[in-house]
């Protein structure tokens, strides 16, 4: 009886798990856009910033904010802020900390995977 080698081949870089894939999240943009036009209206500002910032703590949860950081740096990088201190940002200046936020949302993503 006569053997034949077996090729074997070593598969490199290849991963079974599902990797979570970014998404945007208009209902952030589209209340970004109406705190804008809130700005004639100072209680219409309010309702709207409380708003963003409980929907900014939610979704800061689901992006898993600043959980691969030990410490988190308010001066510093955006990425290693927790989802509280987001909701406390937007709360005090809605429309600044709302819209870096949904400019950075992309890079705490990637930074949190």
């Amino acid at each position: 009886m006569k053997t034949e080698p077996v090729a074997v081949s070593a598969v490199i870089g290849v991963s079974t798990a599902k990797q979570p894939v970014y998404q945007e999240n208009i209902l952030l943009i589209l209340l970004l856009l109406a705190g804008l036009f809130s700005l004639v209206d100072l209680k219409m500002l309010a309702i709207a910033g409380v708003f963003s910032a409980l929907l900014v703590y939610y979704d800061a949860q689901a992006l898993h904010a600043g959980e691969k950081f030990e410490m988190e740096s308010i001066l510093g990088n955006v990425v290693t802020w927790r989802p509280l201190t987001w909701a406390l940002a937007v709360l005090i200046i809605p429309l600044i900390f709302l819209a870096i936020y949904v400019f950075s949302r992309k890079e705490i993503f990637e930074a949190n995977i």
